[in-house]
């Protein structure tokens, strides 16, 4: 996916925190559509009966808390002292 993509993406589920949609209930563009249908296809967001608005499931509120975050950083493993490993007594290499 896009990077562009993305952000409209975790801008719109940052809306139906507060709003209760991706957009106000007067906006009705094709992209509006398009990041709602999938908003809901992927479980970011569904519809609330009781509160007739749609809200953030869990994996919407960890899509914004990931994006949110900064760059993992690396961590480089240190590697253990190059010595020979002690050999068995009949391992079946005779000398």
């Amino acid at each position: 996916m896009h990077d562009t993509q993305e952000n409209f993406l975790i801008e719109a589920l940052k809306k139906v925190d507060a709003l209760g949609d991706v957009a106000p209930a007067h906006v009705q563009d094709p992209m509006t559509m398009v990041l709602r249908q999938r908003a809901i296809q992927d479980d970011l967001m569904r519809w609330d009966d009781m509160r007739g608005r749609y809200v953030l499931t869990g994996t919407g509120r960890s899509r914004i808390a990931a994006r949110t975050r900064g760059p993992a950083a690396v961590v480089r493993f240190r590697r253990r002292e190059e010595t020979p490993a002690p050999r068995r007594v009949n391992d079946g290499h005779s000398s």
